[in-house]
Formats: C-alpha cells, structure tokens, sequence
C-alpha cells in the first residue's frame, strides 16, 4: 500500500472517530431527533483536504457509526435517508470546485444534508406534523429548525481554521 492511500486511511479514520465524538456534544436538541453538534466539521475538513470523494465515504462511515448509538428507524430506506445518505452528503463540500471556495462547499454540504433529511422527515416522520400541516412543510421547518443554526456554527469555525491554510492542505512529502 502506498503512503498517500495509507494517510487517507488513517485520517478518514480519525475524523470519522472525531465527528462521532462531537455529536454527543449537542448544543441543542430538537424533541423527535436531531440537534445543533459540531460533528460536521471532521467532514468538511476532510472533504477540503481530500476532496469530496473522499469527504462522501467519512461522512458514510460516520453515518454508519451513527446506527450503534440509539437509531430510530422505521424502514430500511429511512435507515439510509437518516443515517449514511445525509453525512455523505456534507462530504460533497469537497467536491470539484466547492473544495477551493470552503464557504460555498460548506453551504452546498449543509444544504445537501438538509434535503435528504427534510425527504427522510416527510415521507417516514410526517406523522408528526400538526393537523393541518402538510408533511413537507413540517419537514422543512423541523429541519431548519436545527440544521440552519448548525450550517451557521460551521461556517464560522470554517472561516476561523481558514485561518491556518496549512488544516486544509494534506502533507505528503513526509507520507
């Protein structure tokens, strides 16, 4: 195995441990799932350093993860549209030119992760919406309701670690 393939290994391990980790930090929680972490972070940085194919398979694997640790599921879609699908997603941050604009591939992972959840929430959780309201517009506004405060506090501490452009850049004349 070469050293690149070996330090990608390495790290996607790492920020997938690390998003794991932060999303037990919740800063706020929502009452039917869902809540305000910082577990996005590990994958944007990864998707950034790595680009987004990469990005795609951390934010996976911590979706995976995501399953050990009190899923709530109703079907094997909802599984993959709550689980996988949506982290995957934060991961296209790093894809194409959104890795050289971090703001941009921030908003495009955010909102990427918002829409699938915003599907998983009309189709398997619309039950829950108010008599009266449709399940799409619940599904939209339950989802913002933690995502758009999350996107938020990712696109400052982006900008802050934008700070050390070094973050950002894989080294691998040591690898």
């Amino acid at each position: 195995m070469d050293k690149r393939r070996l330090r990608i290994m390495v790290e996607v391990s790492l920020m997938v441990g690390a998003a794991t980790l932060l999303s037990f930090l919740r800063l706020f929680r929502m009452p039917y799932g869902g809540s305000v972490t910082f577990e996005m972070l590990p994958i944007l940085v990864l998707a950034f350093r790595w680009g987004g194919k990469i990005g795609i398979l951390g934010g996976a694997i911590h979706g995976l993860l995501g399953l050990l640790f009190g899923p709530s599921f109703v079907h094997p879609i909802q599984i993959l549209l709550d689980y996988p699908v949506p982290y995957a997603a934060v991961g296209l941050a790093g894809a194409g030119v959104l890795r050289n604009n971090r703001i941009l591939g921030t908003v495009v992972g955010s909102l990427a992760r918002y829409i699938v959840h915003v599907t998983a929430g009309a189709v398997f959780w619309g039950h829950y919406a108010p008599a009266g309201t449709s399940a799409v517009a619940y599904s939209l506004i339950y989802n913002a309701y933690y995502l758009v405060p999350e996107m938020i506090l990712m696109l400052v501490l982006i900008h802050l670690l934008g700070r050390r452009e070094e973050i950002f850049q894989p080294e691998l004349g040591d690898a």
